[in-house]
Parts: structure tokens; C-alpha cells; sequence
């Protein structure tokens, strides 16, 4: 099944730098919060995603064109749109007012289509449409747009404004776009179990292609957003959305700043540590893939399979110290591969980012460094 393709190096255990007696308490108290909702996990992964023998032969020959030795060698392929993004309608629904301005419930209609990959499920027709809600200043143009990318399961605006510090940097007088992932939120399909289904699923092509039709809607909107504002556009994503803004950095090189945080690099691995706590493990039962299949089989979208194109100096990766969902190994390797750009380590885990006040410090001091502050 392996091909002599390129393929991930293991992940190197990081170096970190020291943190005071005071800081680690709290990087204890993340850690076990973490590994509590660790436990949870384990019992949804065995309850809603682990496959029935009878769908292992299905799910390896899903991933069979994802590991095309040529595809493997260039990946960035995966990503080449024809036609390019662009919008064929726009629809605004609700509005608030915020302070300063006001927030637009927004959807532009895309013309993506799925990618020619045997055993891809198309999108539902109700999935073309790319919400995002839109914090608009209402006296004095933006000094730019801070495109905001959710974490997996979430989607909901008015809790993904508060994990990603939306209210901050709209008081900065930048613009804020939460963007709802495929798959997510308002755009759940009807038959999805939860949020983001269709990211954890074990079929592989299937995954493949959420991930593409959100670098798809992720470059239409940053489009959009220049050509309306004429103004800076940059990246800020949390877990799923920091794989996906990493990604995007891998991929482009206009993007005008990118702000990873806790973003895992390798979905293999990822993979690999879920099944490692799965009921058919404990069981004895084989995995659908090996680890290094499970690598092979996602490296395709892996930040880590791409070089970064945006300048390194316009990078910030920010990680967790205790992260246990996403391990500090994640973010660390992508400092190495990204050439050790800027990165901010914060005391806890995954859920619980304590020192929320440092980490907006250190985004802050980012920008104003690039001109967009």
C-alpha cells in the first residue's frame, strides 16, 4: 500500500523553554484537564467513529489516491483550483450592533467542486455556501481583517469570537472574519452525528476533501476581503483551524499575517494516539492502517509536506505548554520546518490557554512588528 514517496519525519520531542514555579501549577491543571476530556474522547471515538470489520477493506482503498507516488512528490497538486475561487452570490442575513460597529450574519456562494478522487462523497448542495460572520467598523476603514478559523466541533460565532479574541482585535481596529468550516456549525449536514463529523472520520479521502473544500473557501474569502476593504488580510486558527492556516501559509504566499495556535501538524499521528486508546486496540483487534500508513495517508494536506511560502518573519505559531490534545511535539515541529519563526508557549493545556492577556500581548506585539497595528 506504502509508496516510496517522500514521507513526515517522527515528530522530535521539544525543548522548552523554562517557566516559573507559578506558571507550571497551571500547566498541571491544563494537563489534567486535557487528559480528562482525553478519557471522554476515547469513549466517542469507540462509540461513533471506529469502523466495523466488514468497512476496513473500503477505508484502505480510500486512501489509495492520496498516496499516488506523484501526488506524494508534489501535493501542493491537491490544491491547484480550476477555476480559481471566486463568488458567485452574496446573501447578508442577521445584524448586530457591536461596539464600533457591527457584526453581519454573511454567505458567499462558491463554485467548488470536489476533487477527482475515487470513493469521495460530493458535498451536499446546502454545503455550497460559505458562512462567516463579518465584524465591520462603521466610521473609518479597517486597518485590516483578521480571518478567524474555529477548532473541530465548533462553529458557533459567538463562542468562536470569545476563543479567538475576536473582541480584541476589533477594539485594535481591525475588521474580523469567523469563518464556519465545512461541515460545521450552521453547515452540519442533516445526517452528521456532530459538528465537524466529517473531519474525524476514518475514511480518508473523505477527510482529503473536507480539508480541500476549506482551503477553497478559506482562499475565496481572503480574495473577497481584499478587494472589499483594500486592506491587509491574515490568518488566525485555533486547533483544526491552526492545521488549516498553516496549510494555507504552506500554500500561499500573500497572506498578509498567520497566527497558527495550538495547531497539530501530522493527522496520522493524531490518528494513531486515538486508536492507541480505542476499544478494539485493548481488544487485540488489527487497525484499518498501520502508523505509517496512517502518515503516508494524510501527509497530502500535512503543513509539514509543504514549504512555507509566506515570509517567515509574518508567522507566529502559538502553542501550549501542557497541551495533551494536541502535544507540544505538533507546534514544534512546525517551528523547525517553518525555519524557528516567532512562537509563544503558554502556560496550560489545550482547553484551558491561561495567561489569555500574554498570548493577545504577543499577537499585538506580531502586527505591530508587520505594519498591520
Amino acid at each position: 500500500m506504502l509508496s516510496r514517496a517522500p514521507e513526515i519525519a517522527s515528530l522530535p520531542d521539544p525543548q522548552l523553554p523554562q517557566e516559573s514555579w507559578a506558571s507550571s501549577l497551571l500547566t498541571q491543571a491544563g494537563t489534567a484537564l486535557d487528559a480528562t476530556v482525553l478519557g471522554a474522547m476515547r469513549i466517542a471515538v469507540d462509540a461513533l467513529l471506529m469502523p466495523p470489520p466488514e468497512r476496513l477493506d473500503e477505508l484502505r482503498a480510500s486512501a489509495s489516491p492520496l498516496l499516488d507516488p506523484a501526488l506524494q512528490r508534489e501535493p501542493a497538486r491537491f490544491f491547484a483550483f480550476e477555476p480559481p475561487p471566486r463568488p458567485f452570490a452574496k446573501v447578508d442575513h442577521e445584524r448586530r450592533m457591536i461596539t464600533g460597529g457591527e457584526a453581519v450574519g454573511r454567505a458567499l456562494r462558491s463554485g467548488y467542486r470536489p476533487c477527482d478522487v475515487a470513493g469521495v462523497r460530493p458535498s451536499s448542495a446546502t454545503d455550497e455556501w460559505i458562512v462567516f460572520e463579518h465584524w465591520m467598523h462603521r466610521r473609518q476603514p479597517p486597518r485590516g481583517t483578521v480571518v478567524g478559523l474555529h477548532g473541530f466541533t465548533m462553529g458557533r460565532p459567538r463562542i468562536d469570537a470569545l476563543v479567538l479574541f475576536a473582541s480584541q482585535w476589533f477594539a485594535r481596529g481591525l475588521d474580523v472574519a469567523l469563518l464556519t468550516l465545512p461541515h460545521h456549525g450552521a453547515r452540519t449536514p442533516a445526517d452528521a452525528r456532530f459538528s465537524g463529523e466529517r473531519f474525524a472520520v476514518p475514511h480518508v479521502a473523505n477527510l482529503a476533501e473536507a480539508v480541500r473544500q476549506a482551503m477553497y473557501e478559506i482562499r475565496l474569502l481572503i480574495d473577497w476581503l481584499r478587494e472589499t476593504t483594500g486592506a491587509p488580510v491574515g490568518l488566525l486558527g485555533v486547533s483544526l483551524g491552526g492545521y488549516l492556516s498553516a496549510l494555507a501559509a504552506s500554500l500561499w504566499d500573500d497572506l498578509d499575517f498567520v497566527v497558527p495556535m495550538v495547531p497539530p501538524v501530522c493527522m496520522g499521528d493524531l490518528a494513531w494516539r486515538f486508536f492507541l486508546m480505542s476499544r478494539r486496540y485493548r481488544g487485540g483487534l488489527p487497525p484499518a492502517f498501520s502508523q505509517q500508513e496512517l502518515r503516508a495517508s494524510f501527509r497530502v494536506h500535512s503543513p509539514l509536506a509543504h514549504p512555507l511560502r509566506v515570509p517567515r518573519e509574518r508567522a507566529l505559531i502559538v502553542a501550549g505548554r501542557g497541551d495533551r490534545i494536541v502535544p507540544p511535539e505538533h507546534p514544534h515541529a512546525l517551528w523547525e520546518h517553518w525555519g524557528r519563526p516567532s512562537i509563544h508557549w503558554f502556560s496550560g493545556g489545550h482547553l484551558t490557554p491561561f495567561g489569555r492577556g500574554r498570548i493577545v500581548e504577543a499577537i499585538d506585539l506580531h502586527l505591530e512588528r508587520l505594519g498591520v497595528l
